[in-house]
């Protein structure tokens, strides 16, 4: 029988899912728990230990509800060796203690690397599909781009159309620019890059506040923009975060002025080959639609990542641990209204 122990930790140098499996994503990363505290969120994280050896760290998120009540969310998480039921049901336990002290209706889990729904199902609640559209949770499906080959071998795996596009773009005089430091230099361009790309693409934004830890945060080690300009005027910016060996594409915003251009899918590119160069595995392009349509509106954004060639990869289901039956029910009730009425 093994016996688990868990361990709430302040000093988040101790904390490294990515010693765990490779390819982490960075949601948990301490940095991504630094910038939910910029919005007053909290963020507790912790490890678990089979006696002294480290089995799995996860970092929790508190989100609030409606009516003073709130969840947990544990994003890409908790990061494991371990599947086996001795320790889902250690797991289990502890959050259910978690969650009480934070008074939370549910906590809300998808493991990395994936574990199958048959063995969640046995100790966790899978959660309704109409509940997994929300600016708080992680895409179920993201494009990955091998960075394996050289630049020419990429460039030729790319649909015709994109690779003709970032040629285009070059011929039509766009220059391309990677920033590694001064990033609050370019944040307010950036917002109103991000402000415009939603408005055409019909998604919100995150307060202007967050963005701005986000790019005080930032540093040459873990992050860089691509940015591609007309003369001296900046059409797109791209940042990406690198995290356990992978360029994660985070956000981008481009301008409606000179799209004939092509500027985006230069920005893209040049965002690609530096991430060669700093020896990444993988650019991550982001969330993509899935089969089951949960993400309206996201179809023209996956066709244009998925040709610059890549793989889809995709991450755990959705599993609850339900504390509060009566608001978990009304939790999920209000989610159905608003997706199918």
């Amino acid at each position: 029988m093994k016996n688990f122990d868990f361990k709430e930790i302040i000093d988040d140098k101790y904390f490294d899912p990515s010693s765990l499996c490779k390819d982490v994503p960075f949601t948990q990363a301490s940095f991504y728990g630094d910038w939910q505290k910029s919005l007053g969120r909290k963020v507790r994280i912790f490890l678990a230990y089979e006696e002294e050896k480290v089995v799995a760290y996860f970092q929790i998120i508190k989100y609030p509800l409606l009516l003073g009540k709130s969840y947990l969310y544990i994003p890409y998480g908790p990061v494991t060796q371990d599947i086996s039921s001795e320790f889902l049901i250690s797991l289990k336990k502890e959050l259910k203690e978690i969650a009480k002290k934070e008074k939370a209706v549910f906590v809300r889990l998808d493991f990395t690397p994936v574990i199958s729904e048959e063995k969640l199902s046995k100790v966790f609640t899978k959660a309704p599909l109409y509940t997994y559209h929300s600016a708080y949770f992680q895409p179920r499906e993201e494009w990955f781009l091998p960075l394996n080959k050289t630049e020419d071998e990429i460039l030729m795996d790319m649909h015709e159309k994109t690779r003709y596009s970032i040629r285009l773009a070059e011929k039509k005089e766009i220059t391309s620019e990677i920033i590694t430091k001064d990033f609050g230099e370019y944040l307010d361009i950036f917002y109103e890059l991000m402000d415009i790309t939603a408005k055409r693409n019909g998604f919100n934004l995150h307060p202007k506040k967050y963005y701005e830890n986000i790019f005080k945060n930032l540093s040459e080690e873990n992050s860089y923009l691509a940015i591609t300009k007309f003369g001296e005027k900046v059409l797109a910016i791209d940042l990406v975060i690198i995290f356990s060996g992978i360029a994660n594409y985070v956000f981008g915003g481009s301008s409606t002025e000179e799209r004939n251009r092509m500027p985006t899918y230069l920005a893209q590119w040049k965002a690609i080959c530096y991430a060669k160069q700093l020896n990444c595995n993988y650019y991550n392009f982001g969330g993509i639609a899935t089969e089951n349509n949960i993400y309206k509106g996201w179809d023209g954004l996956t066709t244009f990542k998925m040709k610059f060639g890549g793989k889809k990869v995709e991450h755990s289901d959705f599993f609850d641990l339900v504390v509060n039956p009566f608001w978990y029910y009304l939790y999920n009730f209000r989610k159905y209204i608003k997706k199918y009425i």
